[in-house]
């Protein structure tokens, strides 16, 4: 049996809405293992646990390398050797906990880390022991920042993560929220960074009058940051400035 290995969510962005009880297991922990992002000076993990003033000494922090921005399809590799490094710490009865931003079972690295990790477990014929420490995901964030309660009795709320989908998968999507009764109705893009240029392009050639006429809203929320004036009269423009892997993107009808 080896030793539990906590999965700690640490919120969407904002230091300070790290939960107290992730505060507590993080103290605890003998080692906490954090993502790093290839090819980008980014670990949005690391900074949250830093920006919290937590007293953690450096030796105690390893890190854990993740290809998310460019492919070179190196993560089953990586994830591997991450489940190794973790294992051998639950092997000699250390206290582990990892750390991921927003919360852990909501499209999180430790998606495809827990697959790593069970399979070595599997291999080496021993229980592996999860205790998840939920977070605060980031598009509960998101509709705070917006303030308005569209999340009401008889609205509908659809979460799509768009990375690798096509226009018509995209285009099924809003079909599908636009077919609800009741409004509002509203569609969230999780780590939609990449694509969000290609969708709101979707959503001008589908309902460019909706917009014009109030009845269609989005926001995009980059870095703890809530923009709120996006225009789809300039979306003809080739050049646009890229958005960060992890921002998400809102279409609200209402």
């Amino acid at each position: 049996m080896l030793n539990i290995l906590n999965i700690v969510g640490v919120g969407p962005g904002d230091p300070d809405l790290i939960t107290l009880k992730a505060v507590k297991i993080l103290k605890e922990s003998d080692f906490i293992f954090y993502p790093r992002v290839l090819y980008s000076n980014n670990n949005f993990a690391l900074d949250i646990l830093k920006g919290n003033l937590i007293d953690i000494h450096d030796s105690k922090l390893i890190p854990l390398d993740i290809e998310m921005k460019k492919n070179f399809n190196l993560n089953k590799t990586l994830y591997d050797e991450n489940a190794l490094k973790i294992f051998q710490k639950l092997k000699a009865d250390c206290l582990c906990s990892y750390i991921t931003i927003g919360d852990p079972v909501f499209y999180s690295t430790y998606a495809e880390l827990y697959k790593s990790l069970k399979h070595l477990a599997a291999r080496y014929n021993v229980a592996l022991d999860v205790n998840i420490i939920s977070g605060i995901s980031s598009f509960n964030y998101l509709l705070s920042l917006i303030k308005e309660p569209y999340a009401v009795k008889k609205s509908s709320v659809l979460i799509s993560v768009p990375i690798g989908k096509i226009d018509s998968e995209l285009e099924s999507e809003i079909n599908f929220i636009m077919s609800s009764k009741e409004r509002p109705s509203m569609l969230i893009y999780m780590k939609a960074g990449n694509n969000i240029y290609d969708i709101l392009r979707i959503y001008k050639r589908m309902l460019y009058d909706d917009f014009k006429n109030g009845k269609l809203k989005f926001y995009i929320l980059e870095k703890s940051m809530l923009k709120d004036d996006i225009d789809l009269g300039c979306m003809d423009s080739t050049v646009h400035r890229g958005y960060d892997y992890f921002s998400i993107l809102a279409a609200i009808f209402v």
